[in-house]
């Protein structure tokens, strides 16, 4: 019988180091673009986001979803243009033929001014939390994935054989958003009940923070016909590509469904950012050939997760 696969782990040390050489870049490149294009996801070290900083986001998840729920409704994301605050268990249905996600989720991103607050952009909905508990750590590890997202967005163009000037549009304000995840423990005995149902992520690409030993996240591997458990690592990114990378290089990188089944026995949290990239550009791999913009492609998708409009 053969032995199922396991999902790539990339050192990145070797390209985001000032003083790498073109070749050691070049060598994480064609790493990077060979597990995107068999598997659409893969899990890097090296990747220079402080672990004090990882493990202050997530106990910021902590104390924000321990809060009374009544404060975390009045912080709905459907009250707000920007849809930025919090999502109710249940919320969200990632798969239609599956029960309502077991999650709770809470969105934050770049802080806009009001009287630029559009889908996905605008001021935060912030908790009434100490500053050191929550805004200042989530606010690090922001800047933190801005960086690291450019980067690998650099070494995807790369691997593709265009030069970086081409995210030039793409990267100008980019929409990144967090969205800070609490699964409850799971002890529904229905078949059809996940943590997170069967999807594909609709942006470009997704930085995913795990709890370590919370494991959970399943990945689709259609060659094998079998779910790839991703084990959660302290100190281990795990990157997948979004719907929009995959339409942008016709399936060469490729958006794999994946699912979470909460298997940690008790609570679990994780910290996804998903980089959407600016909302007016197209696709900057084959400029003109689609003239559907990032923010048309993300609300459609994002709307009909909510139920709030029909595609």
């Amino acid at each position: 019988m053969a032995s199922i696969p396991e999902i790539p782990t990339i050192d990145l040390r070797s390209y985001i180091q000032p003083d790498a050489s073109p070749e050691q870049k070049a060598t994480v490149v064609d790493e990077v673009r060979k597990a995107c294009s068999q598997y659409g996801f893969l899990q890097v070290t090296g990747h220079g986001v402080p672990l004090a900083t990882q493990r202050e986001v997530l106990e910021s998840c902590k104390s924000l979803f321990d809060l009374p729920q009544d404060r975390k409704n009045a912080l709905s994301l459907k009250n707000n243009p920007a849809r930025r605050g919090y999502e109710r268990i249940g919320e969200q249905v990632l798969d239609a033929k599956a029960l309502p996600d077991c999650k709770e989720g809470y969105y934050l991103g770049r802080e806009v001014p009001l009287k630029q607050m559009g889908f996905l952009r605008g001021p935060n909905q912030w908790p009434d939390l100490p500053d050191e508990e929550f805004h200042a750590p989530i606010s690090q590890y922001y800047e933190h994935m801005l960086r690291l997202g450019g980067s690998l967005l650099e070494m995807l163009a790369l691997g593709l054989g265009h030069d970086v000037s081409v995210l030039e549009a793409f990267t100008e304000e980019p929409v990144v958003n967090l969205k800070l995840l609490h699964y409850p423990k799971h002890i529904s005995e229905d078949p059809k009940q996940f943590g997170a149902g069967a999807h594909t992520d609709f942006g470009a690409i997704t930085i995913l923070l795990q709890q370590p030993g919370k494991h959970g996240l399943q990945v689709w591997h259609a060659p094998s016909d079998a779910w790839l458990p991703v084990s959660a690592v302290e100190d281990v990114f795990v990157i997948n590509m979004g719907d929009l990378v995959h339409k942008w290089t016709d399936g060469r990188y490729s958006s794999t469904v994946h699912r979470v089944v909460n298997a940690s026995g008790g609570d679990r949290y994780s910290v996804p950012c998903f980089y959407q990239g600016a909302l007016s550009a197209t696709n900057p791999f084959k400029p003109g050939d689609n003239t559907e913009t990032v923010e048309q492609h993300i609300r459609r998708k994002f709307d009909m997760s909510y139920g709030l409009k029909a595609e």
